[in-house]
Protein backbone atom coordinates (compact mmCIF):
# COMPACT_ATOMS: atom_id res chain seq x y z
CA UNK A 1 0.00 0.00 0.00
CA UNK A 2 0.79 3.35 -0.91
CA UNK A 3 1.50 5.68 2.40
CA UNK A 4 0.34 9.41 2.40
CA UNK A 5 2.56 12.38 1.82
CA UNK A 6 4.19 12.83 5.28
CA UNK A 7 3.48 15.77 7.61
CA UNK A 8 5.96 18.43 6.97
CA UNK A 9 6.00 21.25 9.91
CA UNK A 10 6.19 25.23 8.98
CA UNK A 11 9.10 26.82 10.19
CA UNK A 12 8.76 29.87 12.49
CA UNK A 13 9.16 32.33 9.40
CA UNK A 14 6.47 30.56 6.93
CA UNK A 15 4.20 30.01 10.32
CA UNK A 16 4.53 33.78 10.75
CA UNK A 17 3.73 35.05 7.23
CA UNK A 18 1.03 32.30 6.90
CA UNK A 19 -0.44 34.23 10.36
CA UNK A 20 -0.11 37.74 8.68
CA UNK A 21 -2.22 36.62 5.93
CA UNK A 22 -4.74 34.87 7.47
CA UNK A 23 -5.26 37.96 9.61
CA UNK A 24 -5.48 40.10 7.24
CA UNK A 25 -8.00 37.94 5.60
CA UNK A 26 -9.92 37.86 8.82
CA UNK A 27 -9.92 40.83 9.56
CA UNK A 28 -11.54 42.07 6.52
CA UNK A 29 -14.40 40.03 6.64
CA UNK A 30 -14.88 41.17 10.26
CA UNK A 31 -15.30 44.50 8.83
CA UNK A 32 -17.56 43.56 6.20
CA UNK A 33 -20.14 41.80 8.63
CA UNK A 34 -19.17 45.38 10.47
CA UNK A 35 -20.74 47.15 8.08
CA UNK A 36 -23.95 44.80 7.46
CA UNK A 37 -24.41 45.90 11.18
CA UNK A 38 -24.57 49.73 10.53
CA UNK A 39 -26.72 48.90 7.38
CA UNK A 40 -29.14 47.19 8.93
CA UNK A 41 -29.44 50.41 11.54
CA UNK A 42 -29.70 52.91 8.44
CA UNK A 43 -32.71 51.04 7.71
CA UNK A 44 -34.37 50.70 10.74
CA UNK A 45 -33.78 54.59 11.01
CA UNK A 46 -35.17 54.94 7.94
CA UNK A 47 -38.07 52.89 8.96
CA UNK A 48 -38.95 54.43 12.11
CA UNK A 49 -38.79 58.21 10.47
CA UNK A 50 -41.25 56.78 7.49
CA UNK A 51 -43.52 55.50 9.83
CA UNK A 52 -43.60 58.58 12.23
CA UNK A 53 -43.64 60.82 8.97
CA UNK A 54 -46.36 58.69 7.12
CA UNK A 55 -48.54 58.12 10.55
CA UNK A 56 -49.25 61.84 11.29
CA UNK A 57 -49.47 63.13 7.77
CA UNK A 58 -53.35 62.67 7.60
CA UNK A 59 -56.32 62.31 10.65
CA UNK A 60 -58.06 60.00 8.90
CA UNK A 61 -54.47 57.07 8.84
CA UNK A 62 -55.08 54.84 11.92
CA UNK A 63 -52.72 54.04 14.34
CA UNK A 64 -52.44 51.24 13.84
CA UNK A 65 -50.21 52.34 11.39
CA UNK A 66 -47.47 52.31 13.90
CA UNK A 67 -48.17 48.52 15.29
CA UNK A 68 -46.88 48.01 11.56
CA UNK A 69 -43.98 49.91 12.31
CA UNK A 70 -42.97 48.14 15.43
CA UNK A 71 -43.49 45.27 13.75
CA UNK A 72 -41.06 46.22 11.31
CA UNK A 73 -38.43 47.22 13.63
CA UNK A 74 -38.30 44.66 15.21
CA UNK A 75 -37.98 42.06 12.58
CA UNK A 76 -34.66 44.16 11.68
CA UNK A 77 -33.74 43.64 15.49
CA UNK A 78 -33.81 40.06 14.71
CA UNK A 79 -32.04 40.37 11.51
CA UNK A 80 -29.28 43.03 13.17
CA UNK A 81 -28.86 40.09 16.16
CA UNK A 82 -28.42 37.48 13.72
CA UNK A 83 -25.40 39.45 11.86
CA UNK A 84 -24.20 40.36 15.05
CA UNK A 85 -24.11 37.10 16.25
CA UNK A 86 -21.78 36.61 12.98
CA UNK A 87 -19.46 39.80 13.45
CA UNK A 88 -18.66 38.23 16.80
CA UNK A 89 -17.81 34.65 16.46
CA UNK A 90 -15.44 36.23 13.16
CA UNK A 91 -14.01 39.02 15.71
CA UNK A 92 -13.69 36.71 18.06
CA UNK A 93 -10.71 35.22 15.73
CA UNK A 94 -9.30 38.77 14.91
CA UNK A 95 -9.24 39.22 19.15
CA UNK A 96 -7.27 36.18 19.52
CA UNK A 97 -4.64 36.69 17.26
CA UNK A 98 -4.22 40.40 18.59
CA UNK A 99 -3.99 39.39 22.19
CA UNK A 100 -1.36 36.85 21.38
CA UNK A 101 0.29 37.02 17.13
CA UNK A 102 0.43 40.85 17.23
CA UNK A 103 1.10 41.28 20.76
CA UNK A 104 3.85 38.56 20.88
CA UNK A 105 5.55 40.23 17.63
CA UNK A 106 5.17 43.58 19.70
CA UNK A 107 7.00 42.45 22.86
CA UNK A 108 9.42 39.48 21.32
CA UNK A 109 6.91 37.02 23.44
CA UNK A 110 5.56 35.01 20.50
CA UNK A 111 4.35 31.56 21.29
CA UNK A 112 4.06 29.14 18.17
CA UNK A 113 5.10 25.86 20.20
CA UNK A 114 2.99 23.14 19.17
CA UNK A 115 -0.02 22.63 21.90
CA UNK A 116 0.31 26.32 22.28
CA UNK A 117 -3.06 27.52 23.99
CA UNK A 118 -3.96 30.33 21.44
CA UNK A 119 -2.65 28.47 18.16
CA UNK A 120 -5.22 24.95 19.56
CA UNK A 121 -7.94 27.63 19.86
CA UNK A 122 -7.86 29.19 16.66
CA UNK A 123 -7.32 25.65 15.66
CA UNK A 124 -10.56 24.58 16.76
CA UNK A 125 -12.41 27.58 15.96
CA UNK A 126 -11.31 26.96 12.03
CA UNK A 127 -12.38 23.52 12.31
CA UNK A 128 -15.47 24.01 14.41
CA UNK A 129 -16.58 27.14 14.16
CA UNK A 130 -19.84 28.62 16.53
CA UNK A 131 -21.55 31.13 17.72
CA UNK A 132 -20.06 33.18 20.90
CA UNK A 133 -23.24 34.24 22.01
CA UNK A 134 -27.01 32.83 22.46
CA UNK A 135 -29.88 34.93 20.26
CA UNK A 136 -31.56 36.20 22.75
CA UNK A 137 -28.00 37.83 24.25
CA UNK A 138 -27.31 39.07 20.77
CA UNK A 139 -30.91 40.39 20.69
CA UNK A 140 -30.37 42.21 24.02
CA UNK A 141 -27.02 43.80 22.80
CA UNK A 142 -28.42 45.13 19.57
CA UNK A 143 -31.50 46.75 21.57
CA UNK A 144 -28.76 48.44 24.04
CA UNK A 145 -27.44 50.00 21.33
CA UNK A 146 -29.61 51.39 18.74
CA UNK A 147 -33.33 49.89 18.84
CA UNK A 148 -34.38 51.06 22.40
CA UNK A 149 -34.44 54.76 20.88
CA UNK A 150 -36.47 53.57 18.18
CA UNK A 151 -38.78 51.88 19.89
CA UNK A 152 -39.26 54.55 22.36
CA UNK A 153 -39.76 56.74 19.41
CA UNK A 154 -42.17 54.91 18.25
CA UNK A 155 -44.33 53.98 21.07
CA UNK A 156 -44.47 57.29 21.66
CA UNK A 157 -45.45 58.31 18.63
CA UNK A 158 -48.27 55.83 18.80
CA UNK A 159 -49.57 57.31 22.30
CA UNK A 160 -48.99 60.31 20.62
CA UNK A 161 -51.23 59.07 17.05
CA UNK A 162 -54.50 58.40 19.68
CA UNK A 163 -54.16 61.91 21.22
CA UNK A 164 -54.28 64.28 18.09
CA UNK A 165 -56.28 62.14 15.14
CA UNK A 166 -58.90 61.57 13.95
CA UNK A 167 -59.54 65.02 16.74
CA UNK A 168 -57.88 65.87 19.32
CA UNK A 169 -58.63 64.33 22.51
CA UNK A 170 -60.13 66.55 25.80
CA UNK A 171 -60.73 63.80 28.06
CA UNK A 172 -59.68 60.38 29.66
CA UNK A 173 -62.92 58.74 27.81
CA UNK A 174 -62.43 60.08 24.57
CA UNK A 175 -58.75 59.12 24.68
CA UNK A 176 -60.20 55.31 25.42
CA UNK A 177 -62.60 56.08 22.59
CA UNK A 178 -59.80 56.46 19.89
CA UNK A 179 -57.13 54.22 21.45
CA UNK A 180 -60.00 51.15 20.27
CA UNK A 181 -59.10 49.14 17.11
CA UNK A 182 -62.41 48.36 15.59
CA UNK A 183 -63.57 45.30 18.00
CA UNK A 184 -60.70 45.59 19.80
CA UNK A 185 -61.06 47.39 23.19
CA UNK A 186 -58.48 50.29 24.19
CA UNK A 187 -57.70 48.47 27.15
CA UNK A 188 -56.21 45.04 24.88
CA UNK A 189 -54.19 47.95 22.98
CA UNK A 190 -52.18 49.28 25.89
CA UNK A 191 -52.18 46.04 27.88
CA UNK A 192 -49.83 45.12 24.21
CA UNK A 193 -48.03 48.36 24.64
CA UNK A 194 -47.60 47.34 28.57
CA UNK A 195 -46.48 43.86 27.68
CA UNK A 196 -43.84 44.80 24.55
CA UNK A 197 -42.50 47.51 26.95
CA UNK A 198 -42.01 44.28 29.38
CA UNK A 199 -40.59 42.29 26.72
CA UNK A 200 -38.03 45.26 25.84
CA UNK A 201 -37.42 45.75 29.78
CA UNK A 202 -36.03 41.76 29.61
CA UNK A 203 -33.88 41.99 26.03
CA UNK A 204 -32.08 44.95 28.22
CA UNK A 205 -31.78 43.17 31.01
CA UNK A 206 -30.58 40.09 29.55
CA UNK A 207 -28.11 41.97 27.35
CA UNK A 208 -26.67 43.89 29.71
CA UNK A 209 -22.48 43.96 29.12
CA UNK A 210 -20.80 41.58 31.52
CA UNK A 211 -18.66 42.58 34.28
CA UNK A 212 -18.92 46.18 34.02
CA UNK A 213 -19.04 46.61 30.01
CA UNK A 214 -16.15 44.57 29.62
CA UNK A 215 -16.83 41.50 26.95
CA UNK A 216 -14.86 38.07 27.90
CA UNK A 217 -13.90 36.72 24.72
CA UNK A 218 -12.00 33.48 26.90
CA UNK A 219 -10.67 32.68 30.40
CA UNK A 220 -8.03 30.45 29.42
CA UNK A 221 -4.87 31.13 28.19
CA UNK A 222 -1.69 32.74 29.39
CA UNK A 223 -1.94 35.86 31.65
CA UNK A 224 -0.30 38.49 30.09
CA UNK A 225 1.53 40.93 32.41
CA UNK A 226 0.15 45.11 32.37
CA UNK A 227 3.07 47.14 30.06
CA UNK A 228 4.62 48.49 33.02
CA UNK A 229 5.69 45.42 34.21
CA UNK A 230 7.12 44.53 30.25
CA UNK A 231 11.05 44.37 30.47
Amino acid sequence: MEKGPQEQKLTHAETITALSHYYRAESARSLAWRERLDRTTNWAVGTTAAFLGFGFSHPEITHAFFLFGLAITYILLYVEARRYRFYDAYEYRVRLLHQNFIYGVLTGRLDLKEGSFWLAELASDLLHPQYKMGRVYALGRRLRANYIYLFAVLLAGWLLKIKLHPTPALTWRQYLEQGALGAIPAWAVFFFMALFIAHLVHLLAVGRPRLGGRDILYTAGPQHPPPEELP
